[in-house]
């Protein structure tokens, strides 16, 4: 089996399986000989950030130069691969061909057993790096939650720590209804006597924090940026920051103002892992805070015209997005091209970037759930006269070359064809 074997044998699974439920995880994790209980880790959910979180803090930690540190993140955006790293690059290819061959055999089980069910993607992909993580000697593990917490795949390990971002509206019919039934959801992730860390801003969703924190005895720890650092000057392209205890001004590479709140909750969790007993000095915070790098989101490629490309694809990433773009207009003439998935806010997503554009371009993303040119027709075409539907993306881009900017956005599967076009990874790590 080679590394092309492995992602055949993982994407020929199902995206999702039934019913849900962490008993495949505990049947996988059990024949595994439980590699999740052999390194600490943080456990990162939420709605939006969480992606954000993770990067920023597995950079830190390896910029210490002491730990051996592992992470997941999801979804991908080119490669399959960018979704398990160590020490903030690619996995090893050895470590994934290792854990696929460690989860054959299991997996033929699990398929004929009626009582467990096939495992699906996702559970394989995180069984695959807790198998790995343990076969790499990991030091900390910082992994990111796929949907929703209590019934997640990754909610078999067991956190020092566990964050919460916030809460939005992502995936009702999955988690709830509304944000109180969301939050519970999410707060599966939660230990008893752990912290957990949320930059959380509602009244009514902090409530529900705390009794649930009380019930366990879990302090919580509300991150908020003006406690950690001040902020210089912030720009288009990041921050510069003064941190707390740290010598100079440090940059931020990643832009808008959401990310100080990710950030906080970065440094939040430095100070429990410390407490904890690891070591993290002053210098390793900054080092790994201005190394860091999220493709995809809020991201400037250059060229002419650049383009910023922001894989906003719900109302949350949409405001964090339309309020970037109040507080840093774009040069106009700037083409909008927008994709967006059929069970995605496509019609508020044009709606509320259509004002930045001078011109704009639908593009389906790859995708088998992309809208569709009569679901565009009926959808999107009447909201704007100037709406134009493109079957591709290089057509779409071509309609820009004239700009003085390009906006690519509603759709990480579309930010995933431009990476793809343009020959650039989606786990680059500066």
């Amino acid at each position: 089996m080679d590394l092309p074997d492995v992602i055949e044998w993982l994407t020929s699974r199902d995206l999702l399986t039934g019913p849900f439920g962490l008993h495949r995880m505990e049947y996988l994790m059990e024949r595994l000989d439980h590699p999740q209980r052999q390194y600490p880790a943080v456990l990162i959910g939420g709605t939006n950030g969480k992606g954000s979180v993770t990067v920023l803090l597995e950079s830190i930690m390896a910029a210490t130069d002491i730990y051996q540190v592992g992470s997941t993140i999801s979804p991908h955006l080119v490669d399959l691969t960018e979704r398990i790293r160590l020490q903030t690059g690619p996995m090893p290819a050895k470590h994934w061909i290792a854990g696929a061959t460690a989860l054959q055999d299991i997996v033929s089980v699990m398929d004929r057993e009626s009582s467990l069910g096939p495992p699906s993607f996702f559970e394989l992909v995180t069984a695959l790096a807790f198998f790995a993580f343990r076969e790499a000697d990991l030091d900390l593990a910082v992994v990111e939650v796929g949907l929703g917490g209590r019934l997640d795949a990754t909610n078999v390990c067991h956190p020092e720590v566990s964050i919460i971002t916030n809460i939005g509206t992502d995936h009702r019919e999955l988690l709830g209804p509304d944000r109180p039934s969301i939050a519970r959801e999410k707060l599966g992730i939660l230990r008893p006597k752990r912290p957990l860390i949320t930059a959380e801003r509602d009244p009514e969703i902090l409530a529900i924090f705390r009794e649930v924190c009380q019930k366990a005895r879990s302090p919580l720890i509300e991150a908020h940026p003006q406690n950690f650092f001040d902020v210089i000057e912030s720009t288009a392209h990041g921050h510069r920051l003064r941190l707390r205890g740290v010598d100079g001004d440090v940059h931020l590479p990643l832009p808008g103002l959401h990310q100080l709140d990710n950030l906080a909750l970065v440094l939040a969790a430095v100070q429990v892992l410390s407490d904890h007993g690891f070591e993290i000095p002053p210098a390793a915070i900054a080092r790994g805070i201005s190394r860091v790098s999220w493709p995809g989101r809020l991201q400037w490629l250059p060229g002419n015209p650049p383009i910023l490309v922001d894989g906003a694809h719900n109302a949350e990433g949409l405001a964090s997005l339309t309020g970037f773009l109040d507080r840093f207009p774009l040069e106009r003439p700037c083409h909008l091209i927008l994709g967006s998935l059929q069970k995605k806010p496509g019609p508020a997503m044009a709606a509320a970037l259509a004002p930045y554009a001078d011109t704009l371009a639908f593009v389906p993303p790859t995708s088998s759930r992309a809208l569709t040119r009569s679901e565009f027709d009926a959808q999107i075409a009447p909201l704007d006269v100037r709406w134009k539907w493109y079957p591709t993306l290089p057509e779409a881009l071509e309609a820009g070359q004239n700009a003085r900017t390009i906006l690519l956005s509603g759709s990480l599967y579309l930010v995933a064809d431009l990476l793809r076009l343009k020959g650039l990874p989606g786990g680059s790590r500066a």
